[in-house]
């Protein structure tokens, strides 16, 4: 299926590994042009190197002056975002009744203000040019929250809400809003979130694992390219019904029947 989107200028950030990789490579193999952001230049060099015609900017989204470095930059280089991925790794596990303040700040900062600023910058170009398309990576935790992510269910919460109120916004003018909500994804972040449950329970990691995917009725962990198609049709001409929604690819896992 050709996503009509050729031609379009997408960023992507978290986009060195993982999730974020996976959806660079899918918007690129549709001929969009990609700009790719991520903390670490080494893992976004690798990218360039992997995926033609991709452009990377090196930005730690969790302080407002690289925030704003990376805005200055795409803004003067391209002049303009059509697709927007927010993509950012989730805090340290905490539980709620022992999380500092500081960490709470620091969620909020990484979570939600990394968001609040793109769309910003952004969000009203996409609306005088009558197409837009925000997209932005959250976790199940927004349906059913996790034990032990205090931080990243209280925050990625609160981002799901503010991406439903700016849908209502901006639909009349092209633009969608939508979030995806991965499942167990095969990824570094979700390994080191297993290893760090095994050290609390004692288990192998074998049986960790067959303990784990119990609760995933397709009983394996999901790619990250299944996830970046999802991504990728988001993004798409045939996606322009589609907004205000939080789609969830994980397999079955998640038990509410909205």
């Amino acid at each position: 299926m050709d996503l009509g989107i050729a031609g379009k200028t997408a960023l992507v950030t978290g986009a060195s590994k993982g999730i974020g990789k996976a959806i660079v490579e899918a918007l690129a193999a549709e001929g969009v042009r990609v700009i790719a952001s991520a903390r670490g230049q080494e893992g976004l060099d690798k990218l360039a190197q992997s995926v033609q015609g991709v452009e990377v900017i090196a930005s730690d989204l969790t302080e407002v002056l690289e925030r704003q470095a990376l805005i200055d930059a795409v803004t003067k280089k391209y002049g303009k975002v059509d697709i927007l991925v927010h993509n950012v790794g989730g805090p340290s596990p905490t539980e709620a009744g022992s999380t500092s303040l500081a960490q709470w700040q620091e969620g909020f900062e990484r979570l939600f203000q990394s968001v609040a600023q793109l769309n910003l910058s952004f969000v009203p170009g996409m609306c005088e040019r009558g197409f837009g398309r925000v997209i932005c990576v959250t976790s199940l935790s927004v349906i059913e929250p996790i034990a032990a992510l205090a931080v990243s269910n209280a925050m990625r919460s609160a981002v799901t809400s503010m991406l439903k109120t700016l849908s209502d916004e901006v639909a009349a003018s092209g633009v969608t809003v939508n979030c995806v909500a991965p499942g167990l994804i095969a990824t570094d972040r979700l390994k080191d979130l297993m290893q760090a449950r095994i050290a609390k329970s004692g288990q192998t990691e074998q049986e960790y694992q067959k303990e784990y995917l119990k609760s995933v009725p397709l009983g394996r962990l999901g790619t990250p390219a299944e996830f970046a198609s999802v991504v990728a049709f988001l993004a798409s001409a045939q996606a322009s019904y589609l907004t205000g929604s939080t789609i969830c690819v994980d397999g079955g896992k998640r038990r509410s029947t909205y």
